[in-house]
């Protein structure tokens, strides 16, 4: 079944990364500019309050099973290196420019895939997308104000975001 993207607010959440190793550095160096906290240790995890996500990062760990389980009746979500079946969530590969953020997934199935793609799209990206995205949102407030019908102000908003990306 496909996952559902989404965008999720971590910047008031605290991330557990278990495990030791270049997965659980790149998990972390990932998760940090975009949480209130990523936490590090080694197996056996070791917390003091539950995380909002937790990152069981050595992929071949005999116990990230029952640690996984462990923590999801606990109500965490969950995420295990290269085992999509034990996941909540997988690690999309990202593009971050500014606010706008594009996610790549393949379902856990080929992450090489994923980041073969990021790079394609990110070429194709314009270089002063954050200056367009600051001018979308500008266009959007001024349209609120002129053109009171949803359906057209979208048009308009569109026709007018189609100039900027050319």
């Amino acid at each position: 079944m496909p996952l559902f993207p989404a965008c999720l607010d971590l910047s008031r959440s605290t991330v557990l990364v278990v495990g030791e190793g270049h997965e659980a550095d790149s998990k972390a160096e990932k998760l940090a500019p975009f949480c209130k906290a990523v936490l590090r240790c080694p197996y056996p995890p070791q917390y003091d309050e539950a995380p909002s996500l937790v990152i069981l990062a050595e992929k071949d760990h005999p116990d990230n099973e029952f640690w996984a389980s462990h923590f999801r009746e606990r109500g965490v979500t969950v995420n295990v290196a290269d085992r999509p079946e034990l996941c909540d969530f997988i690690f999309p590969s990202v593009i971050v420019r500014g606010d706008v953020s594009i996610a790549i997934a393949t379902g856990g199935k080929a992450p090489a895939l994923s980041a073969l793609l990021r790079r394609r799209i990110e070429n194709a990206l314009p270089d002063d997308l954050e200056d367009i995205l600051q001018t979308a949102a500008e266009l959007t407030t001024q349209l609120r104000k002129t053109i009171p019908d949803p359906h057209e102000r979208g048009k308009a908003l569109r026709e007018k975001l189609r100039e900027l990306l050319k």
